[in-house]
């Protein structure tokens, strides 16, 4: 038969087991929350930049061919097109 002391040993043993696990889990869930973190503001730097080239090269055209209004309407619609795409 168990002593008291005894259970109180197994007991905390196995609490101690248990506490060992939730750290690792929760060292696992801090790692995983930094890659996502990461990952989306590595998207958010992409979105940005593709925005910024994109731009760049609408300004040009709009430029180009500034004497003909309906060719900038038809150039500043497809740019609103592409950065809705690019905004998703």
């Amino acid at each position: 038969m168990e002593t008291d002391y005894e259970k109180f040993v197994k007991a905390f043993r196995e609490e101690e087991v248990k506490t060992k696990h939730l750290n690792r889990k929760a060292e696992k869930v801090k790692v995983t929350r930094k890659v996502k973190h990461d990952k989306r503001v590595t998207l958010e730097h992409i979105r940005v930049q593709m925005v910024r080239d994109v731009s760049y090269n609408i300004k040009s055209l709009r430029q180009r061919n500034a004497k003909n209004c309906d060719t900038v309407a038809f150039i500043n619609k497809k740019f609103a097109q592409i950065r809705q795409i690019i905004s998703e």
